[in-house]
């Protein structure tokens, strides 16, 4: 104690030169200033010890350099790292805009993928970090898909809404209103997915003779009424059975029906019609329908986009086909006509929009003149395209044409 008191002085000063030692000794002790600022300023910066600044601040930065996190409402968060040798001059953070987007459909429920990746349900509200080109995907009932690229440059929120076409409770492809190449306004309609087929047809032809006779004033054996809905000189698929009664040889009753004329695909919806009791009134598609159906809200120039066709996306004219094989390095698996559904659907669940048979469509024109759209197992790839027409004669039958089935409605259900 006595030393103590006697070197008082001493020990104090001792004392303050190891605190001395130790404050330049230790690392935490700032070394440097680091002036911060931020585009847009007022953003928050903080440390791993959850230290708190906001832009522009002077930062204290210790040897080893400081981790901060650098936010602002709507913007990216950009993490980044302090050095002592930036404190020379103002150290600038640009933080990205946010984009919030808005995505809802009609129906909703839609699934969404955003480049690639599953996002939700619509309708959603999603941020988007980076500016550019983004693609949209949206699926309505695992079967219709809408494709979109979204452009992400202003400032401002965005607000995607889609309209998307749907399954109907007949079966058919509900299309909804949407704005025509020309400008005009096209009204909601039916398309079936498929093609009308031999076996569908045949019950047409079983009502409109139930006890057929064969008659050997015409070709094969035809009965007036078959030589009356299939003009043209060659075999038909019908024949009478065992059982008195029209058939379809084994095999065929998927192929879709070709070879009748324009009239007996339009009879054949006047029966269907009378058959329905939800009071759909079938009937030919327009032209103009056909074709925004066979596109399926993409750009064509065939239903699956600008992939050049081969034998695993449509039935046309390939090496199997005996009359002209105009594409000899393409083999579809058909040498004529393919089963209904052989081949992928396009983005609004509709099958062979491209090849297999021809389609009678009504034309735009105001004479109602008719068309044959979408090209068939005798075609080449370009008169497959969804502008692909053809003007037949109506009063004759082809072995490539046949139909498939729309209907007007007025409100989507």
């Amino acid at each position: 104690m006595k030393f103590i008191l006697e070197h008082w002085a001493l020990i104090l000063l001792f004392a303050l030169t190891i605190l001395l030692v130790m404050l330049i000794i230790d690392t935490s002790w700032p070394v440097a200033y680091v002036y911060v600022v931020s585009t847009p300023a007022g953003a928050t910066v903080s440390d791993c010890d959850n230290f708190i600044w906001t832009t522009p601040a002077r930062i204290p930065v210790q040897h080893e350099g400081l981790i901060i996190t650098v936010s602002y409402p709507e913007r990216v968060p950009v993490d980044t790292v302090l050095l002592p040798d930036m404190s020379d001059e103002p150290v600038l953070i640009s933080l990205p805009y946010r984009f919030p987007v808005e995505i809802s459909s009609e129906p909703s429920a839609a699934s969404v993928l955003l480049d690639g990746f599953f996002i939700g349900h619509t309708p959603l509200n999603v941020s988007i970090d980076d500016p550019g080109i983004h693609h949209l995907s949206l699926t309505l009932q695992n079967l219709i898909v809408l494709e979109d690229s979204v452009m992400l440059l202003a400032n401002s929120p965005d607000t995607l809404r889609y309209v998307l076409p749907r399954l109907h409770p007949s079966g058919m492809i509900l299309v909804p209103s949407e704005a025509g190449r020309s400008g005009d306004i096209l009204q909601p309609y039916l398309i079936a997915r498929y093609e009308v087929t031999n076996g569908e047809f045949c019950e047409y032809i079983r009502i409109l003779e139930p006890a057929p006779t064969r008659d050997t004033t015409n070709r094969w054996g035809r009965t007036d009424t078959l030589e009356d809905m299939f003009p043209g000189d060659y075999p038909l698929l019908f024949y009478i059975n065992s059982s008195g009664e029209w058939a379809i040889q084994d095999g065929l009753e998927n192929l879709p029906v070709a070879g009748l004329t324009c009239s007996a695909a339009e009879e054949y919806c006047a029966w269907i019609t009378t058959l329905d009791t939800s009071g759909i009134v079938y009937r030919l598609p327009t032209e103009k329908e056909w074709y925004t159906a066979a596109l399926a809200g993409g750009s064509g120039p065939w239903p699956w986009g600008s992939r050049r066709p081969d034998g695993n996306l449509l039935n046309l004219s390939d090496s199997t086909e005996g009359m002209l094989r105009r594409h000899p390095s393409i083999d579809d698996g058909f040498s004529y006509s393919a089963p209904v559904g052989s081949y992928p659907y396009n983005n609004w669940g509709l099958y062979d929009m491209a090849g297999n048979v021809w389609e009678y469509c009504r034309s735009f024109r105001t004479d109602s003149s008719v068309v044959a759209m979408g090209g068939s197992w005798l075609s080449s790839m370009n008169d497959c395209r969804c502008d692909a027409r053809m003007h037949p004669d109506t009063g004759l039958g082809y072995p490539y044409i046949g139909f498939r089935t729309a209907a007007s409605i007025g409100s989507p259900e």
